[in-house]
């Protein structure tokens, strides 16, 4: 049998990229700041999106082997290390997933005009039935995710951003009222108040995923240089599309009503209803459901190929190793699916859907965190440990270039991973500051237990 041609570019890595970071639901997290989100984004380019994107594209472009991340942790660390490391960016997915299907149910609901987005059963609901769907659609193969990726990218998270932009260019030369201080003191974030630091790790967790690529990477064409190429065209690209939606949200929709789940369609609907075109609001709903589905079957795809790499060293129980006649596998996305039907349910048990999103999306915060953290660590070691391995993009300045990086990320992220146990201002009224602390450790540690369980109980017959 021929080998399949490889079909993967520039194009088509860029949009996976974009579409696994690049997501509506993380636009109202970093406007709530006003002029102050400028610093945010800057230290989080800095010390964090940018030491990632060229570390990955450095080893990307060194080990072209599938498997991504556990690939590079495992020739760096050690097996135990990059299983763990694997699981952590997996098991990341159940949490992206939810809090990216709440978005789209509760954007959809406002741009219809409905009271759902508030109603946990709904929610709940919303969620279970979402994330299967997603799955059963995922079985069909990385070709088939790469086309709906990069047609839902377009056209349900572009153009709405587009139009966004469009409309906050008209609201601002209309002389309507900004809802922001534009005044440069304003720019200079209100560090007095520590808990509101840690919106910092969400912003964090919201350029989380530029490595997400390096999961297909034999199905790329040359990727030695594909990949490093499609990096830096997604970097510029995710930069400045955030950083423009993110201030077209803080200019309509007041820092204090904005609503961390739906707040791309509170800013949307304002707008068209200052236009006169309030009857447009559901259209833009549908079409950011769509790019929704973009960011699902984005990290649906990609983590559970990952995940599925590592059968070779024996910590995968054969029960997760089962594919079907596409090599998709089956058993990884099913056990996701019904991970994220779990955590669904906890909608049903916290005061609000706001809480529990937040509750969800700090803990993915701690864990991809945490992720990232053997990615830095495993840049630095690779550059000693096989200083010789042919690398198509290497990271300027020699081996210092590498440490200074590396460091910096690594700081950043034990930084960040203890600032996302503070309460934010805005969930104060909602919930105490121990009661949070012991949610997020319960629902984090609940994620982490299969690892250590698999390690535990492996078996010689394990391995594939």
């Amino acid at each position: 049998m021929a080998k399949e041609k490889k079909r993967l570019g520039v194009w088509a890595l860029t949009m996976i990229n974009f579409a696994a970071i690049l997501n509506l639901r993380n636009l109202p997290l970093l406007s709530t700041y006003g002029m102050a989100m400028i610093v945010f984004y800057l230290i989080a380019a800095l010390c964090f999106f940018v030491p990632t994107a060229l570390i990955s594209a450095e080893l990307a472009s060194a080990f072209v082997e599938e498997g991504g991340m556990f690939t590079w942790v495992n020739r760096a660390i050690g097996g135990k290390t990059a299983f763990f490391c694997e699981w952590i960016g997996f098991i990341t997915t159940v949490t992206a997933l939810t809090t990216t299907i709440v978005c789209l149910t509760t954007s959809m609901a406002l741009s219809l005009g409905s009271t759902l987005s508030n109603n946990k059963w709904c929610v709940c609901l919303a969620v279970v039935v979402g994330v299967w769907l997603a799955t059963f659609l995922a079985l069909r193969g990385t070709r088939f995710a790469s086309r709906v990726i990069a047609l839902a990218s377009t056209i349900g998270t572009l153009l709405p951003i587009g139009l966004m932009v469009v409309l906050g260019i008209h609201w601002a030369v209309c002389g309507r009222p900004i809802s922001f201080d534009l005044s440069p003191r304003s720019l200079w974030p209100d560090f007095s108040n520590f808990s509101n630091v840690s919106f910092l790790a969400g912003i964090m967790f919201a350029f989380a995923g530029i490595e997400m690529s390096a999961y297909y990477v034999k199905d790329v064409q040359n990727p030695s240089k594909t990949y490093p190429r499609a990096i830096f065209c997604s970097m510029l690209l995710i930069l400045g599309v955030s950083l423009v939606g993110s201030m077209a949200i803080a200019m309509v929709v007041p820092a204090g009503t904005i609503r961390i789940e739906a707040g791309v369609m509170q800013s949307i609907g304002i707008m068209l209803e200052a236009v006169h075109c309030g009857r447009l609001t559901p259209i833009i709903g549908f079409l950011m459901v769509f790019g929704g589905i973009a960011f699902v079957f984005a990290w649906i795809a990609g983590p559970a190929r990952g995940i599925y790499a590592v059968r070779h060293t024996g910590f995968l129980p054969p029960f997760l190793q089962k594919t079907n006649s596409m090599g998709t596998p089956v058993a990884i996305l099913y056990y996701q699916a019904a991970m994220v039907t779990i955590l669904a349910l906890l909608f049903l048990f916290v005061p609000s859907v706001s809480l529990c999103f937040w509750i969800i999306d700090a803990s993915a915060s701690v864990l991809m965190l945490m992720h990232y953290a053997c990615l830095f660590a495993a840049g630095i070691i690779l550059r000693y440990k096989m200083p010789r391995a042919p690398r198509t993009y290497k990271i300027p300045c020699g081996n210092w270039g590498m440490i200074i990086l590396g460091s910096v990320g690594l700081i950043n992220v034990l930084f960040c991973i203890v600032i996302s146990f503070f309460v934010p201002t805005e969930m104060r009224q909602t919930i105490s500051r121990p009661l949070f602390a012991w949610l997020l450790c319960g629902v984090t540690l609940l994620l982490l237990c299969p690892p250590f369980a698999f390690i535990a109980a492996q078996k010689p017959n394990w391995k594939a």
